[in-house]
């Protein structure tokens, strides 16, 4: 009696942990491939000169990351896309316009294009001064951007405004690093929002769902970059 009840328990408790886990991992990750859409609207930019042999070397790579920048950035009208639109390069390029996490996607897969690994970067003021609640949609100030590694580290890239962080030393900086000094880096704005207390999600793309092709409710990632958040 008793090891039917304990077999019984485990089933209820198993079931719905195994349907968690497959709505989490079929609907709700995100494909970071290069579609052929992708590849379209990463030629139209233009940055092919600045982009096509960086060998490893800083300054050219720092130059094709600002080329990118600079081309996404281009589009001028900020507006956000509504949640049920796509969230991809061609998609932002035929509207014409876009926020943070359009341009963020855009230069990511831009980067990767050309060769760069790269990590969604999720900045959110947590509600009420506590992380457990970023999750929660408590209309907290939030931001997407990107980080890209380059040959002497990652170097955090905003996706509206034109700063890239790095340091004095001509040496690349994340946006961890940068946050905890923030006074070092005045170019990043909005100032009102960096110099507040910030949480900072590696792997994050959207809390709603349906942003990157699959319309299931639920916070989206990319389960490879999730990792650097304990890292």
């Amino acid at each position: 009696m008793s090891n039917t009840f304990n077999k019984t328990l485990f089933g209820i408790i198993l079931l719905p942990a195994c349907i968690i886990s497959i709505y989490i991992v079929l609907a709700l990750s995100v494909d970071n491939s290069l579609s052929s859409d992708d590849i379209i609207a990463i030629k139209s930019i233009g940055v092919e000169l600045e982009c096509k042999k960086t060998d490893g070397q800083f300054d050219r790579e720092l130059t094709c990351i600002s080329a990118i920048q600079r081309a996404v950035q281009s589009i001028k009208d900020e507006r956000c896309a509504m949640a049920s639109e796509i969230i991809e390069p061609l998609e932002f390029l035929k509207r014409n316009y876009g926020c943070c996490y359009d341009r963020a996607r855009f230069i990511e897969k831009a980067a990767r294009y050309f060769g760069f690994e790269t990590r969604h970067v999720f900045l959110i003021q947590p509600a009420y001064g506590i992380s457990a609640t970023n999750m929660l949609p408590l209309k907290q100030a939030s931001h997407a951007a990107s980080e890209i590694l380059t040959s002497k580290g990652w170097i955090g890239v905003d996706s509206n405004r034109s700063f890239i962080l790095i340091n004095s030393g001509q040496e690349p900086v994340t946006y961890r690093e940068a946050i905890n000094v923030i006074e070092k880096y005045p170019m990043m704005h909005p100032r009102e929002f960096f110099t507040k207390d910030i949480d900072i999600i590696y792997g994050l793309y959207s809390r709603h769902g349906n942003f990157h092709g699959r319309n299931f409710p639920g916070p989206e990632y990319v389960f490879s970059e999730l990792s650097w958040n304990w890292r």
